[in-house]
């Protein structure tokens, strides 16, 4: 298995196709194999390359809260080390906060950005809700332990618990989302269970560049899903406003999950912006 070395961690990483480098980082939640809609696609003219965030998929857990800079330097050592001097960011929710911060570190290496549905400016409330969140989880969890008699242990299974990830991925996904789409995202979330998402989340919570995107002199694409909750289209409209050479584009009957609902066309707006800035 490949993995970066950084310090005494280490992130995973899996590698596609050949031609100039592209970089895609996932949502918190998630792993890199949350991008295999894309890779057939992206790989077929550029070196794509997954990576698990740290505290995500196979690389280091997360120990205590990190940050979004932390995470931007691993992003910059896992460049360095295969060697990458230039590259377009991908990156979704939470890896569109870090393409966005990495880009401002260094901007000489980043020939563009694409962001899709995220933020680069504080998101009213979300403290409240990740907390409201957390709590149902636990609740959810709870029931089950009260009611022993439903919990088969030989089958590991927690009805209630299974109940709640159900509804969630339910409203994580438009409702035009395939049942194939639906089927996996549940498989993975269940198989995979992140212990350390609420450290994951009070790591990026207090980010924000605000008025510093203004420096973001590359081209940038920010797409974002029609009826995204998490990151509704006006987060992507402030930040077409405030970062000056990009373009925006609403994909109707999406939500936050874009890239697993409509991965056809997601690929086909990211090719045809590569082709436009001549990357």
């Amino acid at each position: 298995m490949p993995f970066i070395e950084v310090k005494d961690d280490r992130l995973y990483y899996e590698s596609y196709g050949k031609g100039r480098p592209l970089v895609l980082i996932h949502s918190a939640w998630a792993s890199h194999e949350w991008w295999q809609w894309q890779v057939p696609d992206l790989s077929r003219g550029y070196q794509v390359f997954l990576y698990d965030v740290r505290g995500h998929g196979q690389s280091t857990p997360l120990r205590d809260v990190f940050s979004v800079e932390g995470f931007t330097k691993d992003l910059e050592i896992f460049l360095q080390r295969l060697q990458i001097d230039e590259t377009v960011l991908i990156g979704w929710s939470m890896g569109g906060i870090i393409a966005m911060q990495n880009c401002l570190d260094h901007p000489t290496k980043v020939k563009a950005l694409i962001l899709i549905a995220t933020s680069g400016h504080r998101i009213p409330g979300l403290k409240l809700r990740i907390y409201s969140h957390y709590l149902q989880a636990l609740l959810s969890l709870l029931m089950d332990f009260a009611q022993p008699r439903k919990y088969d242990r030989s089958a590991q299974q927690f009805p209630q618990q299974n109940l709640w990830l159900e509804h969630q991925v339910r409203n994580m996904l438009s409702p035009l989302a395939s049942k194939e789409v639906f089927d996996w995202v549940l498989t993975d979330i269940r198989d995979n269970p992140r212990e350390n998402f609420f450290t994951v989340i009070k790591s990026l919570w207090n980010w924000e560049a605000g008025n510093k995107l203004r420096q973001i002199k590359v081209p940038t694409l920010i797409m974002a899903g029609q009826d995204d909750t998490l990151a509704p289209p006006r987060f992507s409209q402030l930040l077409h406003d405030t970062i000056p050479n990009s373009r925006l584009r609403i994909i109707e009957n999406t939500s936050h999950y874009l890239v697993l609902e409509r991965p056809e066309l997601v690929n086909a707006e990211i090719l045809k912006f590569l082709k436009e800035i001549g990357y």
